[in-house]
């Protein structure tokens, strides 16, 4: 379970960075706002990687605890 809570967080930062890159580039070259990515990059991203982060978190202590 706590890997499956790292690989969460990880992909996530991986998702922002590539959401983040294809909002700019399609800004860019299309002259356009475009919502979708910015969204992901803005709000499901960083949930993704509190969501991983805690749970990671909660699990390395109840292991410490036990």
């Amino acid at each position: 379970m706590l890997k499956i809570f790292l690989v969460v967080a990880g992909i996530s930062l991986g998702v922002f960075i590539i959401s983040a890159f294809l909002h700019n580039a399609i800004s860019g070259v299309f002259g356009i706002e475009e919502p979708v990515f910015f969204s992901i990059a803005v709000l499901v991203s960083p949930l993704a990687f509190a969501v991983g982060l805690i749970g990671s978190l909660v699990l390395f202590v109840k292991g410490l605890v036990h």
